[in-house]
C-alpha cells in the first residue's frame, strides 16, 4: 500500500468501514510510515474535537429540566385523582402523555442518528480542506483538476463565478499578504474555490466548498464568525459560513497568522456567496 492509498480510505479505516483484509494492509502500511501515523492521528484529533464541539453545541441540548418535568406531569395526571375516580379522559391524558414521551425518544434518536451523519459530513468536508490545502497548495498534485473560476461557476457552482474579485480587492487581504493564485480545483471528489496567499513567508490557503448538507445542525458558526483552535496534521484551521456554503484558512501558520487572513477574508467572501445564493433561490422560485 502506498501513502497515497492510505489517504483515500483513512476516513473508513477511522469508522471501521474496511474489510479485514483492508484493515491488515493499512496496519502493515502504519508500521513503516511514519508520515501516515502522523496524519492519522491528526485525523482522528480533528474528528475528536469537532465531536467536543457537536456535544456542546446549545442548540441540540434538550431543554433543562425537561426529562424531570415531563416525569412529574405523568406522575400527576396517574396519581392527581382518587382511584375510584379517575375519569375516562384522565387515562387518556397520560396514555397521551405516555405516547408523546414515547414519540419524544423515537425522534431524539432518529435526530442523534441525523447529527451523527452531519457530523461525519462536516468532519469529512474539513478534512478534504486540509487535503486540498495540501496536495494542490503544497504539493502542486492538483493541476490536472484545476479550472478557473468562470469555468467552474458555469459548471459547478454558481456562487465560485465572482470570488475572485472579492479577495482580489484592495484591503481585503492584511497588510503584507499576497494572493498567488485563484483557481477551482478538487481533492477527493470535492470541489473547492481555491485561493493560494503569502503571509509572511508562509503559505495559507482560503477554500470554499459547497456543504452538501445546508440544513445540518452539526456545531457551525453563526454568519460572520470563525471557528478558531484546530489543529489537524499540523495545520491550522478557521472557517466561517452562509446558508449553503464553508469557507475554510488552512495553513501551517501560527494561530494569530491564520485568523488575521480568516478575519480579513470571511466579510468580503461572506457578503458575494450569499448574494450569489440569493440570485439562485430567486431564479428557482421564478421557476
Amino acid at each position: 500500500m502506498h501513502c497515497d492509498d492510505f489517504r483515500v480510505i483513512a476516513d473508513s479505516y477511522l469508522s471501521d468501514e474496511l474489510l479485514i483484509e483492508t484493515n491488515h494492509d493499512v496496519i502493515r502500511h502504519l508500521d513503516s510510515c511514519a508520515n501516515c501515523r502522523f496524519e492519522l492521528a491528526g485525523r482522528r484529533q480533528l474528528r475528536h474535537r469537532l465531536k467536543i464541539q457537536f456535544n456542546e453545541s446549545a442548540a441540540l441540548r434538550i431543554r433543562e429540566g425537561f426529562a424531570a418535568g415531563l416525569k412529574l406531569q405523568l406522575r400527576d395526571q396517574a396519581l392527581g385523582r382518587p382511584r375510584i375516580a379517575i375519569p375516562r379522559f384522565a387515562y387518556v391524558g397520560v396514555a397521551a402523555s405516555i405516547l408523546i414521551a414515547v414519540a419524544v425518544g423515537i425522534l431524539g434518536l432518529q435526530s442523534l442518528r441525523n447529527s451523527r451523519r452531519e457530523l461525519l459530513a462536516w468532519t469529512n468536508l474539513t478534512e478534504s480542506a486540509i487535503g486540498d490545502h495540501r496536495e494542490c497548495a503544497v504539493e502542486h498534485r492538483l493541476a490536472p483538476t484545476i479550472i478557473s473560476l468562470d469555468e467552474a461557476g458555469r459548471t459547478y457552482d454558481r456562487a465560485f463565478a465572482n470570488l475572485a474579485s472579492a479577495v482580489s480587492s484592495e484591503g481585503v487581504l492584511p497588510a503584507g499578504a499576497q494572493l498567488l493564485d485563484a483557481h477551482s480545483c478538487m481533492f477527493q471528489g470535492k470541489r473547492f474555490a481555491h485561493f493560494v496567499v503569502k503571509y509572511h513567508d508562509q503559505i495559507a490557503s482560503v477554500l470554499v466548498a459547497k456543504v452538501d448538507a445546508p440544513n445540518s445542525r452539526a456545531p457551525r458558526p453563526e454568519p460572520g464568525q470563525l471557528v478558531k483552535g484546530f489543529d489537524a496534521n499540523s495545520y491550522r484551521i478557521a472557517f466561517f459560513q452562509t446558508s449553503k456554503h464553508a469557507g475554510f484558512v488552512v495553513s501551517g501558520m501560527n494561530e494569530a497568522d491564520n485568523l488575521a487572513i480568516a478575519r480579513s477574508v470571511a466579510p468580503a467572501l461572506e457578503k458575494q456567496i450569499r448574494r450569489a445564493e440569493e440570485n439562485v433561490e430567486a431564479r428557482a422560485f421564478k421557476w
